[in-house]
């Protein structure tokens, strides 16, 4: 990623930097509008925009377009989606990249970067929308880093690499998430190719999964799940037990430890010695189906409108990336100048990929659930 590019430039003034507003009585606006949101911060910014939107709407088209968000995890989504098409109840989804991949070759969206101007589309990192490849269907929302949260009890230097978490002295007192509940459990597998040095595009070979090749990275992964308290099923699960204090480490996302911090839970974030994990994340997309396509744009648009950047930073989102006339927060400028980030966006889509997942998830039972 451009860092130096992303980060260096000053925002505009929020008022100036909000889309263009002009009254247009031509194009036909409903007054309703449903947004599937994901989980944790996403859906808190979808919801603090949800009155800035309305506003917004009232002004352009004379339509204050009211905004139901729908949370949720986003295998659900992405369930009910395909469960109720053609005829989908959402207008929006936020999903992950690689449902929104499956879904370009259905039909499903429709292509946002045909919204903006070239111009307008170029404030949009390339790299980050490369590492997307998602044709323009939709832009960067945030690069998700995957860190260690540690308690503040815990002596400094117990926790530096993900490969601590099968120290004998953290037994029964660590977490991480299990890729059979979500996508972000296929970031320790992620961590134990990294730590390993695997090549792990030896296990994908012509729709068969080379378990062979694949099995030394699973098993440091079963090591770490041999010594867990549990495995997670992302920040619903995490919370507590950081809270609690029953967790004395837990991998999570960058910017949830930064929010929990910030909400007096005694952690702070270790960056893994062996790098940090991430992946850029697709903001959301417009449903080909949708009933009120003109305000699905404009909401998508206004997600990554400065206004949200504004707020997103205001909520302590501080991972949600900003455009090239944006600046990120002090928090995400001090993390990213130290982070050795390790993109895993192309790991994550193989790994995912319906050709190999039901495979990939089946091996992930029997060797780091079963022990097997």
């Amino acid at each position: 990623m451009r860092y130096s590019r992303i980060l260096a430039m000053a925002a505009l003034a929020l008022g100036l930097a909000a889309p263009a507003v002009a009254q247009n009585t031509d194009v036909e606006v409903g007054p309703e509008l449903i947004v599937y949101t994901g989980t944790g911060l996403p859906t808190d910014l979808a919801d603090a925009l949800v009155q800035p939107f309305a506003d917004y709407m009232d002004e352009k088209y004379g339509v204050p377009v009211n905004v139901r968000t729908v949370p949720g995890a986003i295998p659900q989504s992405w369930l009910t989606l395909q469960t109720e098409w053609p005829n989908p109840t959402g207008d929006v989804y936020l999903l992950y990249n690689q449902n929104v991949q499956e879904g370009i070759e259905l039909g499903y969206w429709n292509k946002l970067e045909d919204q903006y101007t070239p111009e307008e589309w170029a404030t949009f990192d390339a790299d980050a929308l490369a590492a997307m490849n998602l044709d323009g269907y939709a832009a960067p929302m945030e690069i998700a880093a995957w860190v260690l949260a540690v308690q503040d009890s815990l002596e400094d230097g117990v926790v530096t690499s993900l490969a601590d978490l099968a120290k004998p002295e953290l037994a029964g007192r660590i977490t991480f998430d299990s890729a059979l509940s979500v996508a972000s459990g296929y970031n320790a597998i992620a961590a134990a190719v990294t730590i390993r040095g695997d090549d792990w595009r030896t296990w994908f070979v012509d729709g068969t999964f080379n378990e062979e090749a694949a099995r030394p990275a699973f098993e440091l992964v079963s090591s770490w799940a041999d010594n867990a308290l549990t495995l997670t099923q992302g920040s619903g699960s995490i919370v507590p037990l950081l809270r609690r204090g029953e967790a004395l480490a837990s991998a999570w996302w960058w910017h949830n430890v930064i929010l929990e911090e910030a909400e007096g839970t005694p952690i702070h974030v270790v960056e893994p010695s062996e790098g940090v994990i991430a992946v850029v994340q697709a903001g959301p997309v417009v449903s080909s189906a949708s009933k009120n396509p003109v305000a699905a744009t404009e909401w998508v648009k206004f997600f990554h409108s400065a206004v949200a950047t504004e707020t997103a930073k205001s909520l302590n989102y501080h991972s949600r990336m900003p455009r090239s006339d944006e600046v990120a927060s002090d928090e995400w400028t001090a993390f990213a100048a130290k982070a050795n980030f390790v993109f895993v966006d192309e790991f994550r889509g193989a790994m995912l990929d319906p050709e190999y997942n039901s495979a990939v998830l089946d091996f992930y039972n029997r060797v780091v659930i079963q022990g097997q």
